[in-house]
């Protein structure tokens, strides 16, 4: 094996822990733990929103609801120090009957402290011609759908 298939491997299995840890200490860690995956100038879109910064991102994040996050299957393609990833997921809530499904569509660099998520944009699996689900719009958090 060449020591350039050996890295690709490498870097791989680190980036599927970073993609596992996301999904895994969003449920069982400290918030301040979860974002440690990410690099402090990260980007993250969901729900129309785009918000960028550690502080930003934890600022709405942390009041979302909580519940299982169920990462699937990663495709990974590294460039060098970065690597893109789309990853599909389903979300169930552990307070209510609520759940939704898509994609993570992710965007990781190399950093001196491993891999790090760089940008990330939640892409729902419903179709656009569906309608909203309504209970999304009673969110606890303080962003508007309108």
């Amino acid at each position: 094996m060449s020591d350039e298939t050996l890295q690709q491997l490498v870097d791989e299995l680190a980036i599927r822990r970073v993609l596992d840890e996301y999904c895994l200490r969003l449920e069982l860690n400290s918030f301040d733990e979860w974002m440690d995956l990410f690099t402090p100038d990260t980007v993250y879109e969901v729900y129309k929103l785009k918000l960028t910064g550690r502080k930003e991102v934890t600022d709405v994040l942390s009041q979302a609801p909580h519940g299982v996050h169920l990462g699937g299957a990663a495709r990974i393609i590294i460039d060098g120090d970065s690597a893109v990833t789309l990853q599909n997921y389903a979300f169930i809530s552990t307070g209510t009957d609520e759940w939704n499904a898509g994609w993570y569509h992710r965007e990781l660099v190399r950093t001196r402290e491993g891999w790090k998520i760089s940008r990330t944009r939640v892409q729902f699996a419903r179709k656009d011609d569906l309608p909203e689900n309504e209970r999304a719009r009673k969110l606890a958090y303080p962003i508007s759908f309108g």
